[in-house]
């Protein structure tokens, strides 16, 4: 299904993606997954057990995501240039890294050279970050992060996850609450994992597993709470004077680690895995405009900028039924005062499921577990491809159909996770 639909993707693609109400593990896998299988031999890991009362209603998560030629846009900070398809350059030789025997120096989660290869020995912290209400954004921290997550939640709302590991970000947040699907994250990374507590349901579960995780879980306490950020001397978790609400705490990436340092002691692990290249794979498929719709209210695009060589982030301002009357504005990241930029998007297609839904509470599992379909997009053109969680665990890894390691672009990529059926479409 796949090949077929990329074949005629020339200018625009839409995902339709819906939640199934079966808590049935067995439920039917991602359509459309390529049948060429890469190397390494795939197990699932430890997933929560799911309660024996039936999700009661079905929930419709609708991301729309286009692909579409280039143009002036309004929202836009720029006019896009003319599409140029990659060419054979012979001189200089375009560097690659990875999957394996990353230099030290090198970031295995960016391929970047990093300004202190010390900074690498280290475990990644995981931090979780909200998008809602529209009022805290601008966020802090993400432009920082090597790589961010953003999956769907719950009632309509998607969050980020991200991973930092290769530089530090003195602010981080509004950092917000747990989510089953963040165990994946912190699991692939050997991550510390911070967050804004959880669901009583999923603490619980996150309290049964490994000590090892336990022991890695940041959560803020009665210190954090009385320490104001950009007022008081650096520390792991802070909460802004100037923000009312819960939607006020922060984290200090430096401070945890020092924090951890102290502890626990750290340490460098096995993050080897990703693959990058600085050689743009061949492609005929444009992939200028990706736009993405979790629900009514929450949607975002990500634009190709021909100057740049980056996608940019654009955020919903209203919800709109209608993609016509769709209305946007740069996310911007308050740390840097910059547009979020990515070097790659790449769209995971995962199955999902109810862990629990009744009228007043929704949570999902979402199981990154295996292997799935996916869709790359990198200096404005797209791939399909196929993500894959290895046996002996360590971080995701990406795949050509014919089994080849998939050459990211080195920088930060970002991750859409939608759900297995979810639909593809040219609107174009």
């Amino acid at each position: 299904m796949m090949k077929r639909l990329l074949s005629v993707l020339i200018l625009i693609i839409v995902i339709v993606v819906t939640v199934p109400v079966t808590t049935d593990h067995g439920s039917a896998l991602p359509t459309g997954t390529p049948t060429t299988s890469p190397s390494p031999t795939i197990t699932e890991t430890a997933t929560p057990k799911v309660p024996t009362v039936p999700p009661t209603s079905t929930m419709t998560i609708s991301p729309t995501m286009f692909i579409v030629p280039p143009k002036t846009s309004s929202n836009s900070t720029e006019t896009a240039l003319p599409l140029v398809v990659p060419l054979v350059v012979y001189e200089p030789t375009p560097e690659s890294y990875g999957p394996d025997n990353f230099p030290f120096y090198i970031n295995p989660l960016t391929g970047m050279l990093v300004d202190d290869p010390a900074i690498l020995n280290r475990r990644p912290m995981v931090i979780k970050v909200t998008n809602f209400p529209r009022y805290v954004r601008p966020q802090s921290g993400l432009s920082r992060a090597d790589i961010v997550y953003e999956y769907y939640m719950e009632d309509g709302i998607p969050r980020f996850i991200g991973v930092f590991y290769g530089q530090d970000a003195e602010k981080v947040g509004p950092v917000r609450s747990g989510r089953l699907f963040d165990e994946h994250i912190f699991r692939m990374y050997d991550a510390i994992f911070v967050f804004g507590n959880a669901d009583r349901r999923v603490m619980d579960y996150f309290l049964e597993l490994e000590d090892h995780f336990i022991y890695s879980y940041v959560v803020e306490n009665f210190n954090d709470s009385n320490h104001k950020c950009g007022v008081d001397e650096p520390n792991r978790l802070c909460r802004d004077p100037e923000i009312k609400g819960y939607n006020s705490m922060f984290a200090n990436t430096a401070a945890l680690e020092s924090y951890i340092d102290r502890n626990y002691g750290n340490y460098r692990p096995n993050l080897t895995g990703m693959y990058f290249s600085d050689l743009t794979p061949l492609s005929t498929i444009p992939g200028i405009d990706i736009r993405v719709r979790y629900s009514l209210k929450m949607y975002h695009r990500w634009e190709f900028s021909s100057v740049l060589g980056q996608y940019l982030r654009f955020q919903e301002t209203r919800g709109y039924p209608d993609p016509e009357m769709e209305t946007y504005e740069p996310l911007e990241d308050a740390l840097t005062e910059k547009q979020i930029t990515a070097d790659n998007v790449v769209v995971l297609v995962v199955e999902h499921d109810y862990y629990t839904k009744t009228d007043g509470s929704e949570i999902n599992n979402i199981f990154l577990q295996g292997r799935g379909q996916a869709i790359v997009f990198r200096d404005g053109f797209v791939y399909e491809a196929e993500w894959v969680r290895p046996k002996d665990g360590g971080v995701l890894r990406l795949y050509t159909p014919e089994g080849e390691p998939f050459p990211l672009k080195p920088g930060q990529t970002w991750f859409q996770v939608i759900s297995q059926y979810s639909e593809v479409n040219n609107t174009g």
